[in-house]
């Protein structure tokens, strides 16, 4: 009787064993996918971050006096006391040359063409 208990206990030890490793298991691979998850958020914060800092110093550009200047004198045509105002106008419109058309490529025939206007003295 009391073999039959020790190998009871062994038997349901195993079992439980088993269990625990399988369980054991499935939290590693859920520790691993979790980690290749932190890992490509992390990337897409630090671009996400990098976004940021580029658009808070074209904001801060855009507000600064410097931009203002630069688009009034670029874009606006406005012009400082003392400075000239040119603006270049446009060609006068040429006649375009003309281009020599290219004279026809014969018409290619095939032999049989060829032969068969030879003996009745029409092409088909």
């Amino acid at each position: 009787m009391k073999r039959n208990a020790k190998y009871l206990l062994i038997v349901v030890g195993l079992v439980v064993l088993v269990l625990v490793l399988g369980d054991f298991n499935a939290r590693i691979a859920e520790l691993n996918r979790l980690r290749r998850e932190h890992e490509q958020v992390a990337t897409q914060l630090a671009a996400l971050e990098s976004t940021k800092v580029a658009l808070q110093t074209q904001v801060a550009y855009a507000t600064s006096d410097a931009a203002v200047l630069q688009n009034a004198y670029e874009q606006e045509r406005m012009v400082r006391p003392g400075d000239v105002l040119v603006v270049p106008l446009p060609a006068e419109q040429s006649t375009p040359t003309p281009v020599p058309a290219l004279p026809d490529a014969p018409e290619h025939h095939e032999n049989w063409e060829y032969w068969y206007a030879l003996f009745f003295g029409e092409t088909p």
